[in-house]
């Protein structure tokens, strides 16, 4: 779809809409390295569970995993909707999930 105008452009970001704000907030506290954790612990920790529990652990991450694969797969869409409908506020906070 082409753009017919910018909604940055022709009116301007409106910062006080509660999704710029988060957008804000997002960029300001949510900027992390997951390569920066030391899992030295957590590798200790893991030789010393039981198989059952190893077990247990792995299937809860999988189901983490797999739900953060729908929220991407779910969130795009929704993401070219609202972009296309010039919510630019709505739009840059959710792209704060990708």
């Amino acid at each position: 779809m082409a753009h017919q105008h910018f909604a940055t452009t022709t009116r301007g970001l409106n910062r006080d809409l509660p999704p710029a704000r988060l957008y804000e907030k997002a960029k300001r506290l949510g900027i992390w390295n997951p390569s920066d954790i030391d899992f030295s612990q957590d590798k200790a920790d893991w030789q010393g569970l039981t198989h059952e529990e190893q077990d247990l652990i792995w299937r809860l991450t999988s189901m983490f995993q797999a739900g953060e694969e729908a929220v991407t797969l779910d969130l795009l869409p929704l993401i070219q909707t609202i972009a296309a409908e010039g919510r630019i506020e709505e739009e840059l906070y959710l792209t704060t999930f990708l």
